[in-house]
């Protein structure tokens, strides 16, 4: 979401994250099955003795119009924002929870025939201090958001 403010984070004894308190509202993307992608990686520095942990988001968002065209643009131009990620086995991921994730790259295209793509897409990355943690979700994703609205696109 873009414009958001985390406050408190709450984990439980495996270290998945349990409640997540703030303000602000996180968009929700459905997007096209296999478009779109997360990614970390890890990197290590032996002569500094530091390791950095970079969350990479790829999203293909479809159907390009005035209510995507506004949302991508608010993120563009935020310096940082918050994203929750589902992955294909209806797990729940905070990449970029402490730093935020930054959008590096991105493009919109119409498409010149009736078969062409339409829409948008966008690269996001960070760089954490650890791993991307699971949310654990017991009755919807909503629940474990405190002031932090969703608002399906």
């Amino acid at each position: 979401g873009s414009g958001n403010t985390i406050s408190s984070i709450t984990t439980d004894v495996d270290d998945q994250i349990t409640a997540v308190s703030g303000t602000g509202v996180m968009y929700k993307f459905e997007l096209v099955k296999g478009s779109s992608s997360f990614e970390e990686t890890i990197s290590v520095n032996a002569t500094s003795n530091s390791v950095v942990y970079q969350p990479t988001l790829t999203l293909n968002l479809a159907k390009y119009d005035n209510v995507l065209r506004n949302i991508w643009f608010e993120l563009t131009k935020q310096p940082e924002f918050f994203a929750v990620v589902e992955d294909n086995n209806g797990r729940y991921w905070f990449p970029g929870e402490v730093n935020g994730l930054t959008i590096n790259d991105g493009s919109v295209f119409t498409g010149a025939a009736y078969t062409d793509a339409n829409g948008s897409t966008l690269t996001a990355s960070g760089g954490e201090p650890a791993a991307t943690r699971e949310i654990e979700v017991s009755t919807t994703i909503d629940a474990v958001f405190s002031g932090i609205t969703f608002d399906v696109v």
